[in-house]
């Protein structure tokens, strides 16, 4: 089982990753943070590339809630 077969299938839990994977928790909780931070950084593009949708301006923080 890969990581991300792992990650799929019990999200982020660190002990269950850990014994799928038969890594110890600190190394599994690192494999986390590095897909978590992975992924902000594909939305975090993916919105600059949109950025024209909000006329030049950020959205409010209370506009990404909806």
């Amino acid at each position: 089982m890969t990581f991300l077969e792992a990650y799929s299938r019990f999200g982020p839990d660190t002990v269950a990753i850990a014994n799928a994977l038969d890594i110890k928790e600190h190394e599994a909780d690192r494999l986390i943070n590095a897909r978590l931070n992975a992924d902000y950084a594909d939305r975090l593009h993916a919105r600059r590339i949109k950025k024209i949708a909000y006329a030049g301006k950020e959205p409010f923080v209370s506009e990404w809630a909806r």
